[in-house]
């Protein structure tokens, strides 16, 4: 074997190279698999979500918030569980205090953000209805409207 100044054998340069491309193949081998399978599965999600909204009359629109509501719920969950025994109270005020939807009492965070929609929305109806009024209302006057 012949010793290179770096301070190691060429061979065993070759065998840690080999181990670590081999290791890289059977990485994608494993994602290549599991993305076929994610995608037939991905397939049947679409079928059974056609499926709701054929025969069971549930828009998708909802279901979809709901599906998306109830994953970021898990992942609050999962960031809770990461928080020490210790230090769950801090956590549950900081939360609280920082929140970005408030809800109030009684609701969650998604009956409070649907909540601050509805209020949006119907601001944006007001502000549409009043200018329609205004140009009505020049109209009835005679003036030009451009």
């Amino acid at each position: 074997m012949t010793q290179l100044s770096n301070l190691y054998e060429d061979e065993d340069f070759k065998a840690v190279i080999d181990e670590i491309e081999g290791m890289d193949t059977e990485v994608e081998e494993i994602m290549a698999s599991a993305r076929g399978k994610a995608s037939k599965i991905r397939e049947a999600q679409k079928r059974k979500k056609k499926m709701a909204k054929q025969e069971l009359n549930i828009p998708t629109p909802i279901l979809n918030a709901v599906l998306k509501d109830r994953k970021l719920d898990r992942q609050k969950q999962r960031n809770a569980q990461g928080i020490p025994d210790e230090m769950t109270e801090l956590f549950i005020d900081a939360v609280g205090q920082f929140s970005f939807l408030k809800p109030k009492e009684g609701e969650n965070a998604a009956q409070a953000a649907a909540r601050a929609e509805m209020a949006a929305q119907q601001a944006r109806e007001e502000a549409e209805q009043q200018e329609g009024d205004a140009v009505l209302s020049k109209m009835a006057e005679g003036e030009a409207v451009h």
